[in-house]
């Protein structure tokens, strides 16, 4: 079982709602993209359907039958024999016809126990239709049935929705919880490694795995350097562009995209309250452009200048 770092708190509230018996149906698990949402959705699935981690091997490869994963599917389904392609890319949404195939499932009993967890990774994909389905179940969820919503923006979940589910709330872990989760993860990484991930992670292992074993450093060097000169030539603006824009530089691609907002608040927190201002609206765009660009697959080059601007805009601090 994987420990999960920065959340006894949420785990020791979880555990105490089963042992009382009352435990709430829905739940949704809101914070920042990368705290360890579904890792805690995962553990806490766990703890409901194998408490005595009978079957954990099962649990890690979600291949557990009383634990439903609802993802977004790849746009090319893999052909018969192949493997799924963990780097393929995703649809824009969960359609509602995963939502009521998760609704036929819930027809029938659990198979390995009295209960069963539908997480949801992440509810924020769900296209309208999937939502006011989702909806149904949450208003009358079969008995020994429990959900798990990810979110990384729960506000703009359906009020409905919210308002039937608890809200757990997850915050960016400190930088040494953030260190001892790497160690763990990465057990053969470098010092200089993990300071790297700790500072580049910002809080959230999430995408500090994602930047491990890449060399993310100098990207990261490049965008500070955009932040630091305002690159008054467009130069470092289009050589980051041209460079993770290429086709396999996906994953990194994917990386600065989210690195890019909380480059950005990390910045703000630095500035006096009469000029913060600029970092917080750029902070808004940045994670608007950022969930928008991988969600409709929108041209990269043109995300990353735009990117790049937001950060040189940060010089302009008069």
């Amino acid at each position: 079982m994987t420990r999960i770092f920065g959340h006894d708190t949420h785990f020791q509230s979880f555990a105490k709602a089963i042992a009382s018996g009352r435990l709430h149906h829905g739940w949704i698990l809101a914070g920042p993209r990368g705290v360890g949402k579904a890792g805690f959705a995962q553990e806490a699935a766990r703890m409901l359907v194998d408490p005595e981690n009978r079957y954990t091997s099962m649990v890690d490869h979600h291949t557990h039958p009383d634990i439903i994963w609802v993802q977004r599917l790849p746009k090319e389904a893999p052909k018969e024999g192949e493997a799924a392609d963990p780097d393929a890319e995703l649809k824009r949404s969960i359609a509602i016809d995963q939502i009521r195939s998760v609704q036929h499932s819930l027809t029938t009993r659990p198979s390995m126990g009295p209960k069963r967890v539908v997480i949801i990774d992440a509810a924020d994909d769900l296209e309208r239709g999937g939502a006011n389905a989702l909806l149904k179940s949450l208003e009358e969820p079969p008995v020994g049935t429990y959900f798990m919503l990810v979110s990384h923006a729960s506000d703009r979940l359906l009020p409905t929705i919210r308002s039937r589910c608890q809200v757990m709330r997850f915050d960016a872990l400190g930088d040494a919880e953030m260190r001892q989760a790497l160690l763990q993860a990465l057990p053969q990484a470098s010092t200089s490694e993990v300071d790297m991930l700790v500072r580049s992670g910002r809080g959230l292992p999430g995408q500090a795995m994602m930047l491990a074993g890449m060399d993310f450093g100098a990207i990261e060097d490049m965008a500070d350097e955009i932040v630091r000169s305002g690159d008054p030539t467009n130069k470092l603006r289009h050589k980051l562009a041209e460079t993770l824009s290429l086709k396999n530089a996906q994953a990194s691609y994917e990386a600065f995209l989210r690195f890019v907002p909380v480059r950005i608040a990390a910045i703000g927190r630095t500035l006096d309250a009469g000029v913060a201002i600029k970092a917080v609206d750029a902070f808004h765009e940045a994670d608007r452009l950022a969930a928008r660009a991988i969600g409709l697959t929108l041209d990269k080059q043109a995300v990353l200048l735009q990117m790049g601007n937001l950060l040189a805009g940060l010089q302009k601090r008069g």
